[in-house]
């Protein structure tokens, strides 16, 4: 019963909203796909990237115009941005990061670093090179 639902997802961080026939139902702190990303989160993610040292884009083709956004603000501050995917990027395709850096605008390539590389593994043999670099 709904009751029962309330009671068991009030306190964890569920938003409880109404569809369009006025049933209650959960959303989850989740913008999936298609959805908007709230106004607070966009200006809090800004605000991590402006104060950022460089970005690290993990297993994204940067496709969704959100995560495009933040990669895109970063190579326009001059902050690094590393990418690690199997497949091309929005980022690639719109030729950002392929530029030779001048005055006029165009971003200099060496802003963004793409490793086509599969997740996994490679993470695995980052955390493998980290933990024998602590050992010496």
């Amino acid at each position: 019963d709904m009751e029962s639902c309330n009671n068991l997802y009030a306190d964890n961080g569920l938003e409880n909203i109404k569809n369009a026939n006025q049933q209650p139902f959960y959303k989850t702190d989740v913008v999936f796909f298609g959805d908007s990303v709230p106004r607070h989160r966009v200006h809090l993610s800004n605000a991590a990237v402006d104060a950022a040292d460089g970005l690290l884009c993990i297993g994204t083709s940067l496709a969704v115009h959100s995560a495009f956004r933040l990669a895109k603000r970063a190579i326009g501050r001059g902050v690094p941005v590393a990418i690690l995917n199997v497949g091309e990027t929005r980022l690639e395709r719109e030729g950002l990061g392929v530029g030779t850096g001048n005055e006029d605008g165009a971003i200099s390539k060496s802003l963004v670093t793409k490793v086509e590389s599969p997740i996994g593994p490679t993470l695995r043999e980052v955390v493998n090179i980290l933990e024998r670099m602590e050992e010496l």
